[in-house]
């Protein structure tokens, strides 16, 4: 299929704005094309973002705990329900979390989780770009048919154009040390992505320690964690020593500036690991422990935040921020996506700078992170295919609905 989007304003990596024509052929940005032509009216055109750390079916516990500890909201709260959890639970939290993402103006994921193949299965139904990193864990005792579940996932969506597999190892204190070392050669054996969690509450460090005589970083580079293909997700008490190694090893965090506030886990030494040139992206985490998969939200609070505990209004600046929730993401994941540029996937966000939140217009880029309102995002593009335009494309809304309410409720039933 071949578009022409005319009289577009086009955000810029460096958040300059163009006025120009946008070619698309097939799934990607092209120089030129002759196809249907779709007047944008002087409509922004920005680049989809880019959520790298989130797990999409927790819209089903949405609420269900709040005013807690990390250590109580897992145990008492949320593993409990998880063990509960059937596939077809999964496909459809995955599939309201997508579509919330999608209004949200994101467009590509990073998602940890288990029944890969729903969460995989929900995305492609909603047209939704990502990474599906099965979750893993040995408490349990199934550790190894979970890492071959994983395995065999990879492979199969190898080709897909969507959707591709990840390793998910979910942190230090679900998986023993053997465990983690074999989920990263897993990773490592077939090129995928590696995300995990990482001393994201103020007790992990030692907690690690206690148990392994080791630090945690130090374990973590010993079996080669650490590499240009590695999501660190949340890193809240990373310390300096070990900032210089993510950045010498090319990983990437992901900053979740809500989850860890919401839950008391403090907040992530960005300006330090910037300074380092340590590459940082950002995440929503769960609508379980945020509530809402907003990267707009994260970009405003993760920012401010910044600058509260600083006491320091330079630091976080927009350009940098705004790259975090786009660009910045290119580096650990296999998509050509955050830039509208010939030859990149043709993911797009248009946004009505007539919305209140939007003007005056000529401070746009300001707008976007600390005043954006949602409402603004009139269509999204994925694939150079619509997927939003004032409602969803590809599902009905109000079924999907209908049909997670009554999960959610049949859920608590066997709680």
């Amino acid at each position: 299929m071949k578009k022409v989007l005319k009289n577009c304003l086009v955000i810029n990596e460096n958040l300059s704005v163009e006025k120009r024509d946008l070619y698309v052929e097939g799934e990607k940005f092209v120089d030129f094309v002759d196809g249907d032509i779709e007047d944008m009216n002087s409509m922004i055109v920005m680049p989809g973002l880019v959520n790298t750390h989130t797990h999409a079916a927790m819209t089903l516990f949405r609420g269900v705990a709040e005013d807690v500890a990390l250590s109580e909201w897992l145990s008492d709260y949320i593993f409990p329900r998880e063990l509960k959890l059937t596939e077809e639970d999964v496909y459809i939290g995955s599939l309201i979390g997508f579509m919330e993402m999608i209004k949200n103006g994101i467009t590509t994921f990073v998602d940890m989780y288990f029944f890969p193949h729903a969460v995989a299965q929900a995305a492609k139904d909603v047209g939704m770009r990502g990474i599906v990193a099965r979750g893993l864990a040995d408490v349990d005792g199934h550790g190894a048919e979970k890492l071959k579940e994983c395995e065999n996932f990879i492979h199969e969506y190898a080709s897909d154009p969507l959707i591709r597999g990840g390793v998910g190892p979910h942190a230090l204190y679900t998986c023993s040390n053997e465990y983690f070392k074999e989920s990263v050669e897993v990773a490592h054996s077939n090129d995928s992505l590696l995300t995990f969690h990482l001393l994201e509450s103020p007790s992990e460090r030692n907690d690690y320690k206690a148990r392994s005589d080791i630090e945690a970083v130090d374990f973590l580079n010993s079996i080669g964690a650490f590499d240009e293909k590695t999501i660190v997700a949340h890193g809240t008490h990373l310390n300096d020593e070990e900032l210089e190694l993510l950045s010498q090893c090319r990983t990437t965090i992901s900053y979740n500036p809500t989850s860890n506030a919401k839950l008391g886990n403090g907040i992530a030494p960005i300006p330090k690991a910037l300074s380092k040139g340590v590459n940082i992206t950002l995440g929503t985490d769960s609508a379980a422990s945020n509530n809402s998969l907003n990267l707009f939200n994260e970009m405003k609070f993760g920012s401010l935040i910044q600058r509260a505990y600083k006491k320091d209004p330079t630091m976080m600046k927009i350009k940098e921020i705004f790259k975090m929730a786009t660009c910045n993401a290119r580096k650990p994941i296999p998509f050509d996506v955050g830039k509208i540029e010939s030859g990149m996937l043709a993911d797009l966000v248009v946004v009505d700078p007539n919305e209140l939140s939007m003007i005056p217009q000529k401070y746009f880029y300001s707008h976007l992170v600390y005043s954006f309102d949602v409402t603004a995002i009139k269509k999204v593009m994925i694939g150079g295919k619509w997927v939003y335009d004032g409602d969803f494309c590809n599902v009905n809304t109000q079924e999907v609905i209908e049909r997670f309410e009554k999960t959610v409720d049949s859920i608590d039933s066997r709680i």
